[in-house]
């Protein structure tokens, strides 16, 4: 997969991408588009840092249906990384982004996404200016009126110029940090290297935001119960997290079933047996794992995923997965409640509906 090179651009990325439907686009990605633009502006002045734990390509495919022709189409555009920087662009002093993917080919594709950022950065349109000419009612002479200044933040490298646009790249103030590692295996690091000190300059600690989406599972004692402990001990880290149903749903009634409840849940294999001795259905499934989050969160919220999560066929448009917002602070919840609100009322009706 190629992006096209802007025009007066030298930006151009080859490879494949990680592939997202048009339904994951408008629960995650637009609930993050919401939620990371306002997180930054209530925890600042503080320093901040957003930890993706599975960040992926930096650009992902996006797939959605073409009501024009009848067919699916794709364009690229950022995930969720470069959707951190692009929504905390204006705001970025004393931020900090650390993104870790374990997988080599996407840590290459993202790797070169955020070079382009660091040198380059992303690029904003804007409208250029025009005066407009007019007479005064009173003194009947001529008075020159500038426009205001209008910007457009694109949501990929290479978005179409509108006319009456120029194209500008903005570069954020924030240090982007980039690993190849399993988080697993460096998120001490990250919490002892990056978490746990006082800045000199505002004299406060840092707000924390981890956003955890493996494609599978995510080991409860080597990743989950860190940030949790990490919560119940410093004030003000939040974290969103994708439980995937489907992972736990395939390999139930498969000899691996048990070794990924262990996984997921933290539970010894051999209690496993006990412990989901009378669990059959996916809220049961689902509460348990919340109430683990509630031993370290005062609050465990869903957010951007339909109420109704009844098992259904494969092929219909249920959710497969859901994201939980993990936060101590009523603030972020309160925000989160107001974001939930505003992506029901963009997408018209079509909340429930998201897969």
């Amino acid at each position: 997969m190629c992006l096209n090179k802007p025009k007066n651009s030298n930006v151009q990325i080859k490879s494949t991408y990680i592939r997202v439907g048009e339904n994951t686009n408008n629960s995650k990605y637009e609930f993050l588009k919401l939620f990371y633009t306002k997180w930054n502006q209530i925890t600042k002045p503080s320093p901040r840092v957003i930890i993706d734990t599975h960040a992926g390509t930096g650009l992902v495919n996006l797939v959605f249906k073409n009501y024009l022709f009848k067919k699916k189409s794709n364009k690229l555009v950022y995930g969720s990384t470069l959707l951190a920087i692009l929504k905390t662009l204006k705001i970025s002093n004393n931020l900090k982004f650390i993104f870790v993917e374990p997988d080599n080919n996407n840590f290459l594709l993202l790797k070169k996404c955020i070079n382009i950022v660091k040198k380059k950065g992303l690029p904003v349109f804007e409208k250029l200016e025009q005066n407009f000419v007019y007479k005064s009612l009173q003194t009947n002479r001529k008075r020159i009126k500038k426009q205001e200044k209008e910007s457009i933040f694109p949501e990929s490298f290479n978005t179409h110029l509108p006319s009456g646009y120029k194209r500008n790249w903005e570069k954020t103030k924030a240090d982007i940090l980039i690993f190849d590692k399993k988080i697993g295996s460096i998120i001490d690091k990250i919490i002892k290297d990056y978490l746990l000190f006082t800045d000199e300059k505002t004299n406060l600690k840092p707000k924390s935001l981890f956003f955890v989406d493996p494609c599978g599972a995510v080991a409860w004692n080597d990743v989950i119960k860190k940030i949790c402990t990490l919560s119940s001990k410093h004030e003000g880290t939040d974290m969103i997290l994708n439980w995937s149903w489907g992972t736990i749903n395939r390999n139930l009634k498969l000899r691996s079933g048990k070794s990924i409840l262990s996984k997921i849940y933290g539970i010894p294999l051999e209690n496993i047996n006990k412990e989901f001795e009378d669990i059959y259905e996916m809220e049961d499934f689902f509460k348990k794992y919340k109430d683990q989050l509630k031993q370290y969160f005062k609050f465990v919220v869903e957010v951007g995923v339909p109420k109704d999560r009844r098992l259904r066929p494969k092929l219909s448009g249920y959710k497969k997965y859901f994201l939980l917002l993990c936060t101590n602070n009523s603030s972020a919840l309160s925000l989160a409640g107001y974001q939930v609100e505003k992506i029901k009322t963009k997408l018209r009706g079509k909340f429930l509906d998201m897969n």
